[in-house]
């Protein structure tokens, strides 16, 4: 299985690229839901460039889930994406996520 750092990373640069496809296997079913509220949210808060880079900070592991913060950085300043992985089946998979104030 590949560390969390790894596909944190991975799933940061698809965040980026817009990587539709590469984002959605990364989903639980409770994580996608969150993720279709997040992207009502940032629509309602209006256009954000895109973002030209990031980070990635692990956190340390909260019962089964361990929350990694992304944090998108642009020409609109930075957003923080907190995101909380679950291992499920050998993969590392996202099950929660909000924006962090």
């Amino acid at each position: 299985m590949a560390e969390l750092k790894e596909v944190a990373d991975q799933f940061a640069k698809d965040l980026m690229g817009q990587n539709i496809a590469g984002l959605m296997l990364v989903f639980t079913p409770e994580g996608m839901n969150k993720a279709m509220t997040l992207q009502t949210q940032l629509q309602a808060q209006g256009p954000r460039k895109p973002a030209t880079s990031y980070d990635v900070n692990v956190g340390q592991p909260d019962g089964e889930d361990t929350p990694v913060d992304l944090v998108m950085k642009g020409e609109d300043g930075e957003l923080t994406i907190a995101t909380r992985w679950r291992e499920v089946e050998g993969s590392w998979k996202v099950n929660d996520l909000a924006l962090k104030e």
